[in-house]
């Protein structure tokens, strides 16, 4: 290796040699060809030159495209376009101007038009934000309360915690987003994270002692709750314990409300079952606590071999013990209409005694209906589900 090294390090070097004496040549060749061409660019000078002198014009001329001017030609060339752009700038100048002007008439708005746009929304607007902290609160001093069933105590900057002493159950809360609401039809009040007129966090029961000890927390005589519209207040029958479903997310989300010790000791029955039934479906406490959460929510059931599921998009069913008989029926878009439809459905398969974790009962009753949906199957070959076909009937 060292010996084809060398051979190679010597070629190299022989070969550089030989570049740089090429190169030495064509530079020296270079030079004098640059000294040539220069030598006639001042001879044909000295004769424009000489030219220029005997028609008595000895101005130099500037050489411009297919033109060339004298230096007081250029400068009475120059004066014009300047002069030129200076016209245009003035024009240019006076149509903005013009513009600005009609444009401010065109965009001006009235005491009488703003106040009829607010007027326009207004109704709306205190309707989600009735209730608000924020627009309430007067005090910059915080005192913490205590009494046998709550503890209110600020944890941070806006920040609040009440601990339900009852259930055990903490719950954060910002003073800037936090709303106070009557739910119409149940009559119960509740404190909630607020913004953007839906919720946002936090959701629990307020019953009179907490408002009133919310009241004194802020250090006021009493604080005011808005309107709960549109949102239902539901029970699980299983659990008993309620959940609070926001107007058009029947089938997506939904907040569960623990109120009291048995609300807490049925739900975490729930959660053990889902741990010691569905051991290869539910493998964490995590897990457990979701699907407990989701059932009470109303979108997951149990059955004897594995859980089925409900929502918005459809239904599907996984089985414990055996991968290849789970499966999912799906619709292309999420609504409260399509969640209904489900959960009458499964009522009715119920009835009739047929097995709901079977798809073609379900497929059977959607083709009846000329519905559209999407069907797959788990291939345990993949470890996935794969999709066997889009139903289309022609309504």
């Amino acid at each position: 290796m060292s010996t084809i090294f060398n051979n190679y390090k010597n070629q190299y070097k022989d070969y550089s040699t030989q570049e740089s004496r090429f190169l030495t040549g064509k530079l020296e060749e270079t030079a004098e060809a640059v000294e040539e061409d220069l030598m006639e660019v001042i001879s044909r000078k000295k004769e424009e030159i000489l030219e220029q002198l005997e028609k008595g014009n000895p101005e130099p001329s500037i050489p411009m495209g297919a033109s060339s001017f004298t230096l007081k030609q250029w400068n009475r060339l120059m004066e014009r376009v300047d002069n030129a752009i200076d016209d245009a700038k003035e024009r240019i100048r006076g149509e903005k101007i013009k513009k600005r002007d009609e444009k401010e008439e065109e965009s001006e708005i009235t005491m009488e038009m703003l106040s009829e746009l607010i007027d326009s929304d207004r109704e709306t607007i205190e309707e989600t934000e009735e209730g608000v902290l924020l627009y309430q609160i007067t005090t910059t001093v915080r005192t913490e309360v205590e009494n046998d069933l709550y503890t209110i105590k600020k944890t941070g900057e806006d920040r609040f915690t009440i601990t339900h002493k009852e259930t055990g159950y903490e719950y954060s809360f910002g003073e800037n987003n936090c709303r106070l609401a009557i739910h119409p039809e149940s009559g119960k009040t509740f404190l909630m994270s607020w913004g953007m007129g839906d919720i946002t966090g936090r959701v629990m029961v307020a019953d009179e002692t907490l408002v009133s000890m919310l009241a004194g927390y802020f250090g006021m005589e009493t604080l005011e709750a808005g309107q709960l519209s549109g949102f239902t207040l539901e029970k699980n029958a299983a659990t008993g314990i309620e959940i609070l479903i926001p107007p058009g997310m029947k089938g997506k989300t939904a907040y569960m409300l623990m109120q009291s010790k048995q609300d807490v000791e049925a739900y975490e029955r729930l959660v053990e079952i889902y741990k010691t039934q569905y051991p290869n479906l539910v493998q964490s406490e995590e897990m457990a606590n979701f699907y407990a959460s989701i059932e009470i929510g109303g979108l997951c059931h149990r059955t004897g071999t594995g859980i089925l599921y409900t929502n918005a998009q459809g239904v599907s069913y996984a089985d414990e013990t055996d991968p290849q008989k789970s499966w999912w029926i799906r619709f292309d878009e999420q609504s409260e209409e399509t969640y209904d439809l489900i959960l009458d459905m499964m009522y009715e398969i119920a009835e009739n005694g047929k097995d709901a974790r079977e798809y073609w009962e379900w497929t059977e009753r959607l083709d009846r209906i000329g519905a559209v949906y999407m069907r797959a199957e788990f291939d345990q070959a993949l470890n996935e589900f794969v999709v066997e076909y889009k139903r289309r009937i022609p309504a």
